[in-house]
C-alpha cells in the first residue's frame, strides 16, 4: 500500500492502542458474564468442534457451521483453537481486524492526494466512529469484522492496479459471510464507474454473482434443512431470497415507505453524523459498495438493523470513511471549507464518540452480575467434564466448548427435570436472567425434588445441578 517511513510509527501506534482498547472492552463484557449465547457461544462451539475434528453442528441451532452464513474463515480461526481453545482468540481477532482498518484508510487517503496530516486525521475519525467501538463489544464476535479491512484493502488495490492484492482481498471478504457477495458485486460496479477499472469491476461482479448463487441459493439451504439464512427479518417482503428480491423489483410501492420512515431517516442521520462536517454530496458515490447492506438494513422488519450498536452496520461505516476521504479532496480542489482542518475533524469525531458510543453500558448494564460474579466462576469451574450442559444465555458462552450445550426453554410445558434428564449439568443464575418470571424458581424446586439430580453448588442465586 506504500509506506511513509516518517509516519509509520503513528499509524502503528493507532493500531496498537485501539486493538488493546477493543480487546479489553470485549473481554470485560465477557468477564462480567454479559456476553450472550446466540452470538458468542454459537461461534465458540462451532470453532471448537472444527478444531477438535468433531462434526461442527451447533447444538443451539442444529445445523452445520457453514449452514449459518457460509463463513469459511471460521476454519482458519480454528487453527488458533488447536493451539489452545479459548474464546479470547475471537476477541483478539476482531479487535485486530477492526483496528487494522486504519492501514487501508491511511493508504486510501494518501492515494486520493491528501496530506499526511489529513490522512492521520481520517484514521482517527475511523477509530472514533461510534459503531466501531459499539459493535466490537456489543455483538461479542462477528466474522465479518475481518472483512472490514479486507474491503478497504480491495478498494485501494483496485485503484492502484494491484491485481493479486485485489484477488486476495476479495477472497477474504467472501470467506466471512455469504451475503457479502452482494458487497463484492457493488464493489465491482464502483470499480467500473469511479476509478474506471473496467476489468477489475467485471471480475468482481462475476465472482460476487457466482458466490451468491453457490452459497445463498445452494450451500446454506443445503446445510440448514432447506431454509435460507436471514429471511426471518424480511417476512413482510417474502419467504425466500428470490421472492424477496422479486418483490423489491416488481413492487416498489411495498418498500418506498421504508426508505422514508422515521426510524430510517434517523438511521441515515446516525450514519453520517460522526463525520458530517467533512462530507461532500458529490462524492457520495463512494459509499456504493455499502449499498447492498444499507438496503437490507432499511428493508428489514428488525429495528436493530438500523442503529450504531448491532453488527448490521459493520460493512457500511467504513465506506462512509471513504466518502469522507474523497470529500475532503473535493473541498480542497474547490478551495472551499478552508476551516475544515484536521483538528476540526478530530474534535468533531471526539464529540460524536462521546455522544453516540455506548461505553456507559459497562456501568449502567453490565455491573448487574457483580454481586454473584464469584459464585458464577465457581459454578462454571465445577463443570469438570465436556459432557452436556443446560444453562441460561449469559452462562452459555463460558461453557460452549463441548458438543452439547443448550439453553433452558422457559416455554416448556412438561416436567422440566424429566424432560431434561439427558443433560449431565444444569446451571442456572437467577440474578441475571433476561426475563424475570416464576418459571425458573419452579425449575429449581423441581430439580431439588428429583432424585435423578443432586445440587452440587448453590450460592448467591447460582445453582448447579449434576445428574446422579
Amino acid at each position: 500500500m506504500g509506506k511513509q517511513p516518517h509516519h509509520i510509527k503513528s499509524i502503528a501506534g493507532m493500531i496498537g492502542v485501539s486493538t488493546i482498547i477493543l480487546f479489553i472492552a470485549s473481554s470485560l463484557r465477557h468477564g462480567l458474564f454479559q456476553s450472550t449465547a446466540l452470538d458468542l457461544a454459537v461461534f465458540d462451539q462451532w470453532i471448537y468442534l472444527v478444531s477438535q475434528g468433531l462434526p461442527p453442528f451447533s447444538s443451539f441451532f442444529g445445523f452445520h457451521v457453514l449452514g449459518d452464513h457460509a463463513a469459511f474463515i471460521l476454519y482458519a480461526i480454528a487453527l488458533l483453537y488447536k493451539i489452545h481453545p479459548d474464546v479470547h482468540w475471537l476477541f483478539a481477532i476482531q479487535a485486530i481486524a477492526l483496528a487494522l482498518g486504519v492501514l487501508p484508510i491511511y493508504a486510501l487517503s494518501l492515494q486520493a492526494g491528501l496530506s499526511v496530516a489529513y490522512a492521520q486525521a481520517t484514521c482517527l475519525c475511523y477509530l472514533l466512529y461510534p459503531a466501531l467501538f459499539n459493535i466490537n463489544f456489543f455483538t461479542d464476535f462477528r466474522p465479518e469484522a475481518i472483512a472490514v479491512p479486507a474491503l478497504l484493502w480491495a478498494m485501494w488495490s483496485g485503484i492502484a492496479g494491484r491485481t493479486w492484492q485485489l484477488i486476495l482481498a476479495v477472497i477474504l471478504v467472501l470467506s466471512c459471510k455469504e451475503i457479502l457477495s452482494l458487497t463484492i458485486v457493488a464493489l465491482g460496479i464502483w470499480l467500473w464507474l469511479v476509478p474506471r477499472r473496467r476489468w477489475y469491476g467485471l471480475g468482481c461482479i462475476f465472482v460476487g454473482v457466482v458466490w451468491y448463487l453457490f452459497t445463498i441459493d445452494y450451500l446454506v439451504p443445503l446445510l440448514r434443512g432447506g431454509q435460507a439464512g436471514g429471511v426471518v427479518f424480511f417476512k413482510s417482503l417474502g419467504n425466500t431470497p428470490t421472492e424477496i428480491l422479486w418483490n423489491v423489483i416488481t413492487n416498489p410501492g411495498l418498500i418506498l415507505g421504508k426508505f422514508f420512515s422515521t426510524d430510517t431517516l434517523f438511521y441515515y442521520l446516525l450514519l453520517v453524523l460522526p463525520v458530517i462536517l467533512g462530507l461532500h454530496w458529490r462524492k457520495a458515490i463512494n459509499i456504493l459498495p455499502s449499498v447492498p447492506m444499507l438496503l437490507l438494513n432499511i428493508l428489514s422488519d428488525y429495528w436493530a438493523q438500523r442503529d450504531l450498536i448491532h453488527h448490521y452496520s459493520l460493512m457500511i461505516f467504513p465506506l462512509i470513511m471513504v466518502w469522507l476521504i474523497y470529500s475532503i479532496r473535493q473541498y480542497q480542489q474547490e478551495k472551499k471549507r478552508n476551516w475544515l482542518q484536521p483538528r476540526i475533524l478530530i474534535i468533531w469525531s471526539i464529540i460524536a464518540f462521546l455522544v453516540l458510543a455506548k461505553y456507559e453500558f459497562f456501568i449502567t448494564r453490565y455491573l448487574t452480575s457483580v454481586p454473584n460474579l464469584s459464585s458464577l466462576y465457581t459454578a462454571v469451574s465445577l463443570v469438570k467434564t465436556s459432557e452436556s450442559v443446560l444453562t441460561t444465555t449469559k452462562i452459555a458462552p463460558h461453557l460452549s466448548q463441548r458438543q452439547t450445550i443448550k439453553l433452558i426453554d422457559n416455554e416448556q410445558s412438561a416436567s422440566f427435570a424429566d424432560a431434561n434428564i439427558a443433560f449431565k449439568y444444569i446451571l442456572i443464575d437467577l440474578l441475571n436472567l433476561e426475563t424475570k418470571s416464576n418459571f425458573y424458581p419452579r425449575v429449581i424446586q423441581e430439580l431439588q425434588n428429583n432424585p435423578a439430580f443432586r445440587l452440587a453448588y448453590h450460592q448467591n442465586q447460582v445453582y448447579l445441578f449434576i445428574k446422579q
